[in-house]
């Protein structure tokens, strides 16, 4: 098993990176949403690998016991502290399975999911790429439109502050 920094490295950043170069293309969006929604699944292996309670060791128990301890569980919680992983769960799920019929996610069908442009003043500012450019977009089920790019470095800078205090809880064990 990698763990989640070197997951992140090796992985994660050379597939964002990629995006960013080439941030029309359908194709290297979900992979970069592959890649932050398997970086959470990291992010929980390894706590519990090193016999880390991952829901203890970032704070969520305050929240009450999960109902269950899984990864998926892990991922329900990081999405109800940080809106953009949210979205980034929801994007693997639909695109995993085309279309989500279960519980309330805020994107049902990967094809909610697009390469268009977005002409000056219909996106959210400054979130957007400028000059109206095809970019890929997400249009959520209450008909709001965000930039699939500035979605995912909100969630990967997110996940990332999880891997240092994973990193850091680690370390102190190690003391």
């Amino acid at each position: 098993m990698f763990d989640a920094l070197k997951f992140n490295d090796e992985i994660v950043l050379p597939t964002l990176d990629e995006f960013h170069r080439d941030f029309s293309s359908l194709r290297r969006a979900f992979l970069a949403v592959a890649t932050l929604d398997a970086l959470a699944a990291q992010i929980y292996a390894q706590s519990v690998e090193n016999d880390l309670d991952p829901f203890e060791l970032l704070g969520w128990n305050e929240k009450g016991a999960p109902s269950r301890s899984d990864d998926i569980e892990f991922r329900h919680r990081i999405a109800e502290d940080c809106e953009s992983f949210g979205i980034i769960r929801d994007v693997a799920k639909a695109n995993k399975h085309a279309a989500l019929t279960r519980g309330t996610p805020r994107v049902r069908q990967s094809e909610q999911v697009r390469s268009q442009s977005m002409p000056y003043g219909l996106g959210r500012f400054g979130e957007g790429r400028n000059g109206g450019v095809r970019q890929i977009i997400v249009r959520l089920n209450d008909g709001e439109t965000l930039y699939l790019e500035h979605i995912i470095a909100e969630a990967h800078d997110w996940l990332m502050s999880l891997v240092e205090l994973l990193n850091e809880r680690l370390a102190h064990d190690r003391i």
